[in-house]
Formats: structure tokens, C-alpha cells, sequence
């Protein structure tokens, strides 16, 4: 590892300290940065989608195409937003039974 690649992980490690308070901060902040990425790259597909339907918009000339594109971009969006929220309750799942496991090691 060179100096600067260990510089920019102290760094990143003081940061999340002083950010969030706690010796765990690193990990705290690599899983905000990760669901704000996936917050971003669902916007980018958004509006990728968007232009998308634009071109068909602009470029089609039968009502079938037409709306037929608007109906996909709909689907996938939906799609999409069910995937997330199975997603984040698998999460949510996960990290409840990890804290009963826990409590259950250390009956404090």
C-alpha cells in the first residue's frame, strides 16, 4: 500500500469518527454512501428512461409504439421500486435477526 493510499484511508476513517461519533463510523458511512449511490443510480436510469421515451416520442409515427414504449418505461419503473423494497426488507430481516443473535450471545 503506498503512503497515499493510506493517507486517504485515515482520512476517510477520522472523517467517519468525527462524523458519526463512534468507532464504527467507517462502516456507518460506507452504507449511507451505498444507499445514496443506489438512490443516484435509480435516478440516472430515470431520466435515461426518460429520454428514451422522448426519442420514441419524437421519432415513431404509430400509436403502438407510442404507447406501447410508455407502458414499458412504467413497467420497469414499478418493477424497479418492488425490487428496492424487496431488497430493503431482506435487509431489514437480516440485520433484525444479526441484533437478536447478538443480544441472545451477550445476555447483558
Amino acid at each position: 500500500m503506498s503512503n497515499a493510499e493510506q493517507g486517504i484511508g485515515q482520512s476517510q476513517i477520522a472523517a467517519a469518527k468525527t462524523r458519526t461519533g463512534e468507532t464504527d463510523g467507517l462502516n456507518k458511512v460506507h452504507k449511507w454512501n451505498i444507499a445514496y449511490l443506489d438512490d443516484r443510480i435509480f435516478i440516472y436510469l430515470g431520466a435515461i428512461a426518460f429520454l428514451g421515451l422522448l426519442v420514441v416520442w419524437a421519432t415513431a409515427s404509430s400509436a403502438l409504439v407510442l404507447y406501447g414504449s410508455l407502458a414499458l418505461v412504467i413497467l420497469l419503473t414499478i418493477l424497479w421500486g418492488v425490487a428496492r423494497i424487496n431488497r430493503n426488507d431482506r435487509i431489514n430481516a437480516e440485520r433484525a435477526r444479526q441484533v437478536k443473535a447478538m443480544q441472545a450471545e451477550n445476555p447483558d
